[in-house]
C-alpha cells in the first residue's frame, strides 16, 4: 500500500518533514518513503490510501491508562477509597465494554498505543483477557497488567502477580505483536514500594517489565534509599505519576533507565523539570495534552518529547519494535491529520505547528500494524455506535451497583 501524496513528519528525537511525499508499507512495517509521484510510478499495481495532502505522523503512545475506568464518567469520583470500590464493583462484560469505548475515543485523537494499569477485584481470572480481547477487536496496540496494590492482603497481591505472569507468559507464547502482558504495582508508602516491587521483580525476573502507579502524598523532599529493590539487570520499569515521587527516587529510576510518564496538561513538578516525561492519561480522556500558554521553544521542545519520544523510547523495547517514528523497517503506526497550514510547514517550523493548531486538527485515518482501522473518521474494525450503547447500557448498571 502507498499512502500520499502526503506531509510527512517523522517523530523521533530529531523530527524530518517531507513535503508532497508518500510512504510505502509492506506488511505490517514501513518499506518507503519517497515522493509520493515517484512511488507510484515505481508501484503502479500497489493500493493506493489517498491522504490528499494531510499531515501523516507517528501515532500517539498513552504510557498510563485505566482503561476500565471509563464507565466512571460522570460519578464525580476523587478519592480513592471511591475509586477501589468502583474497581471491586467491575464485572468482566464491563470492563469489555468500558476498554472498548475507551480504545475508540483514544483513535479519535490518533493513540495508538496504550500501556493499561487493570483492577476489578471481582473477575482477576477474567479481566485482562477481557481487556485484551478489546484491543483485539478495536485494533490497538495495548500492554496491560493486573496491578497489586499496598491495600491488598499478602495473598491478593500474590494472586494478582501470578495473574499477570500468567497471562504475560501466555500471549508471549501466542506471538501476538499488538500485545504484551507485564507486571503492575500500585503503592502509597515508600515502604510499600520497596514491598511491592520486590515480589514484582523477583516475579518478573529478566522476562517482564513493572508498571509502578504511584498513589504517594509526599513531599519532593522525601528520602528514597532502597535502589537495592532496582535489579540492574531488570527490563526497564515504567513509573507512573511521577510529579509524586521525591527526588532521589527520580535519580535512582532515571540512573536505571526507566521511564517516567505523569498525567495532565504540564504534570512536571519543579523537581521534574530535567526529568524525561511521558504522557499518560490515567483515568482520564484517551487523547494527548494540548499544549498551554504562549508558545516558547524550550517548551515546546518539551512537550514535543513528552508526546512523541518518550513514551515511545519505552514501548519501543517493550514491544521490540521501532515505535514514534516513521522510517523505514519501523512498525506502520501512524495517523492521518487534517492539516493544511497556511504557512510554511517544515523540519524548521514543526514546533510552532504542533503548538499553534496541528495537534488542534481532526484525526481522518489511523493505521496500527499495517491495518487500516480508520479511514476518513470512520472506524473500520467496530461500529461506534454499538460501542457507545453498549457501554452506556453497562454504565447503567454499574452505576446502580455503586449507588
Amino acid at each position: 500500500m502507498i499512502i500520499g501524496p502526503c506531509t510527512v513528519i517523522t517523530g523521533g528525537t530529531e523530527p524530518k518533514v517531507y513535503e508532497n511525499a508518500g510512504v510505502r508499507i509492506v506488511g505490517s512495517h514501513i518499506a518507503q518513503i519517497a515522493g509520493a509521484g515517484d512511488l507510484a510510478q515505481a508501484y503502479p499495481d500497489e493500493t493506493l490510501w489517498p491522504a490528499r495532502d494531510r499531515v501523516v505522523m507517528p501515532g500517539f503512545v498513552n504510557a498510563h491508562a485505566h482503561l476500565a475506568r471509563h464507565l466512571a464518567r460522570g460519578l464525580g469520583l476523587r478519592e480513592p477509597a471511591e475509586w477501589r470500590s468502583y474497581d471491586r464493583a467491575l464485572s468482566a462484560e464491563d470492563v469489555k465494554q468500558a476498554v472498548t469505548a475507551a480504545l475508540v475515543e483514544g483513535l479519535h485523537h490518533g493513540v495508538t498505543t496504550v500501556v493499561d494499569f487493570h483492577r476489578s477485584g471481582a473477575c482477576l481470572d477474567l479481566s485482562l483477557s477481557e481487556v485484551m480481547g478489546a484491543a483485539d477487536t478495536v485494533g490497538v496496540r495495548v500492554a496491560t497488567c493486573y496491578g497489586a496494590s499496598e491495600d491488598d492482603t499478602p495473598l491478593e497481591r500474590r494472586a494478582a502477580i501470578d495473574e499477570s505472569v500468567g497471562f504475560a507468559r501466555e500471549l508471549a507464547r501466542k506471538r501476538q505483536g499488538r500485545m504484551r502482558g507485564m507486571l503492575g504495582v500500585q503503592a502509597k508508602t515508600l515502604q510499600g514500594i520497596e514491598t511491592l516491587l520486590a515480589e514484582a521483580m523477583e516475579a518478573a525476573g529478566r522476562h517482564y517489565a513493572v508498571h509502578v502507579d504511584l498513589a504517594l502524598d509526599l513531599t519532593p523532599a522525601e528520602r528514597w534509599g532502597r535502589s537495592q529493590v532496582l535489579p540492574a539487570d531488570a527490563l526497564p520499569a515504567l513509573w507512573a505519576h511521577a510529579e509524586r515521587a521525591p527526588r532521589d527516587l527520580l535519580g535512582a529510576v532515571r540512573d536505571r533507565g526507566d521511564a517516567l510518564s505523569a498525567s495532565g496538561a504540564h504534570g512536571t513538578a519543579a523537581q521534574l523539570r530535567e526529568s524525561d516525561l511521558a504522557w499518560g492519561s490515567d483515568e482520564g480522556v484517551n487523547a494527548p495534552p494540548l499544549p498551554e500558554g504562549g508558545f516558547a521553544p524550550r517548551t515546546s521542545e518539551a512537550h514535543y518529547r513528552r508526546l512523541f519520544v518518550h513514551g515511545a523510547r519505552w514501548a519501543a523495547d517493550h514491544f521490540g519494535e521501532e515505535l514514534g517514528v516513521i522510517a523505514p523497517g519501523a512498525p506502520a503506526d501512524l495517523v492521518m491529520m487534517d492539516y493544511r497550514p497556511a504557512t510554511e510547514l517544515s523540519s524548521r517550523t514543526v514546533m510552532q505547528h504542533l503548538w499553534t493548531g496541528l495537534l488542534r486538527a481532526r484525526v481522518s485515518g489511523v493505521m496500527i500494524a499495517g491495518n487500516v482501522v480508520m479511514d476518513n473518521g470512520v472506524l473500520v474494525t467496530v461500529d461506534e455506535r454499538e460501542v457507545a450503547m453498549r457501554a452506556r447500557e453497562c454504565a447503567a448498571r454499574l452505576w446502580k451497583r455503586l449507588s
